[in-house]
């Protein structure tokens, strides 16, 4: 019976500090098994209630971190209190040593030793379990470290993902729109400066999503502060000025092809996490405003043939959006 505490004890911490630095450190893990699972109960739990009120959804990203944390230091503290309880001797009190020790008072021995560094009420024996004991401490240190480390780390990269938002849906609410803004009657120069800004913050977005996979539940009720709505504005924007002009020589095509790669890096980092393309692709941009201003379109067969054959990758952005639980911007 002894043997079987040690096992299911080592297992538990094995098996949690395994996740804990799959989450935290490997940067291209994505989360780990146990945070992953926790984060799709908690996901599809608010999407439920989220059906009665949106304000719901503010508090996935919050709810989902402080679960994990809870989840991991539960874990461990539940697996020394197993170990622990493999040797009925394996822990004394020092104002009666001779009496013997229950199952609390184990659970209060291991949890003081893990969360701080004890308060001498109680001893381990000799030995073997004066080492466990270190152990145990040392795991505690880990622990708070990289867990104070990581909400920093998320907290930052929520900043910085509404951030690059604001500053994409300050062009423009809708990719016309957009447009309309940096048209200066001669071309469309005037966006390349945002776009080498907007092209690196990008890239830098997917890397975080990568290494903080619990990124992807911080949802804003904001449009203006949505990173999958401001990031469908600049696509749609940049496929018309790509692809979308009658006249040559009004964009600066490398950049506008570099920033289109960092979104593409980016769209696939969230399909490799949970994010699944619309079934139906969003609407085609409604160029009335932009003719009536002289805007050097293509004609109007041509405009619809370009935004059919980019159906896969609106359905993606388009997959973002809904599960960010917004609306289409041209909507």
């Amino acid at each position: 019976m002894n043997w079987i505490f040690y096992i299911l004890g080592f297992g538990v911490i094995g098996l949690t500090i395994i996740d804990l630095v799959w989450t935290t450190l490997w940067v291209d893990g994505g989360a780990g098994p146990l945070s992953k699972r926790l984060a799709e109960l908690i996901w599809r739990g608010f999407n439920r209630i989220g059906k009665y009120n949106n304000k719901f959804y503010d508090f996935i990203g919050p709810v989902t971190l402080v679960s994990t944390l809870f989840l991991w230091s539960f874990m461990i503290w539940a697996g020394f209190s197993l170990f622990f309880s493999g040797d009925p001797t394996s822990i004394s009190n020092a104002s009666s040593p001779d009496s013997p020790i229950v199952w609390y008072e184990r659970i209060y021995f291991t949890g003081f030793t893990l969360f701080t560094l004890g308060v001498g009420d109680y001893s381990p024996k000799a030995g073997f379990w004066q080492i466990m004991t270190t152990l145990n401490s040392g795991v505690g240190i880990l622990f708070l470290t990289l867990c104070a480390s990581y909400i920093i780390s998320v907290v930052d990269a929520v900043v910085q993902k509404r951030s690059l938002a604001m500053s994409i849906t300050s062009l423009g609410n809708k990719s016309t729109e957009v447009i309309d803004n940096i048209w200066n009657g001669e071309d469309f120069h005037n966006i390349d400066l945002v776009l080498v800004d907007i092209s690196s913050k990008i890239s830098h977005l997917t890397q975080q999503h990568h290494a903080y996979p619990l990124l992807h539940f911080y949802h804003s009720s904001k449009p203006k502060e949505s990173a999958s709505v401001a990031i469908a504005i600049l696509d749609e924007t940049l496929t018309i000025l790509k692809s979308g002009l009658a006249e040559e020589n009004k964009t600066n095509f490398l950049l506008i092809q570099s920033t289109k790669s960092s979104i593409t890096t980016y769209l696939e980092s969230l399909t490799e996490a949970f994010v699944s393309p619309s079934d139906t692709p969003p609407p085609i941009p409604n160029t009335d405003s932009l003719i009536e201003k002289n805007v050097p379109l293509i004609s109007a067969e041509d405009f619809e043939k370009l935004f059919a054959d980019q159906e896969k990758r609106r359905k993606q952005l388009m997959g973002a959006i809904k599960i960010d639980h917004h609306k289409w911007p041209d909507q």
